[in-house]
């Protein structure tokens, strides 16, 4: 490539970059145990946002004490769950709150990371991204029955802390 293709190259980018941008929108927030919450994402008033995908990654500081059969375990868990919305048109982007151990990439720290995941939203020129969380303990899987009086779920919830990026393109025409 010679210095004239490397200019012309370069004019054709910041042109480019004029009408469409990529932009990432970061928030971290902790999830307060036994509560349930909302938390904002402002879109920035240069343009409609397209959202492409995202990235989650979380704490897991809560606790599951499972006793089966006698046999007890613990873990941590997390048990947050998340639900995306857009203010301007107030479209709820999944019909309930989703767990972040099934949409979180890569989801915990210990975890292997696989990239975003791909999930599109169109926001207006100066919407708001709402986070709606969920961090109280969920229903336990294993219920007390007359053949295991002791058995069942006991969850210790404490605070999580949730990080996300919101990755896709800015389309600054004023629009």
């Amino acid at each position: 490539m010679n210095l004239a293709e490397i200019q012309n190259k370069l004019k054709q980018l910041k042109e480019t970059q004029s009408f469409e941008k990529p932009l990432d929108f970061t928030r971290s927030f902790v999830a307060k145990a036994g509560e349930a919450n909302t938390f904002a994402i402002p879109i920035t008033n240069e343009g409609p946002f397209l959202q492409e995908s995202y990235n989650i990654i979380c704490t897991r500081n809560s606790v599951l004490k499972r006793t089966y059969k006698g046999v007890t375990t613990t873990e941590n868990v997390c048990c947050v769950k998340l639900k995306f919305k857009s203010q301007a048109d107030n479209a709820s982007q999944s019909n309930d709150y989703i767990p972040v151990g099934l949409i979180g990439t890569p989801g915990f720290a210990d975890s292997p990371r696989y990239g975003s995941r791909p999930f599109f939203h169109l926001y207006p020129k100066g919407d708001v991204l709402l986070i709606e969380y969920d961090n109280r303990a969920p229903e336990s899987l294993i219920h007390p029955t007359a053949y295991f009086p002791s058995d069942g779920d006991e969850y210790e919830m404490n605070d999580e802390l949730v990080q996300i990026c919101f990755n896709g393109k800015i389309y600054p025409l004023g629009a």
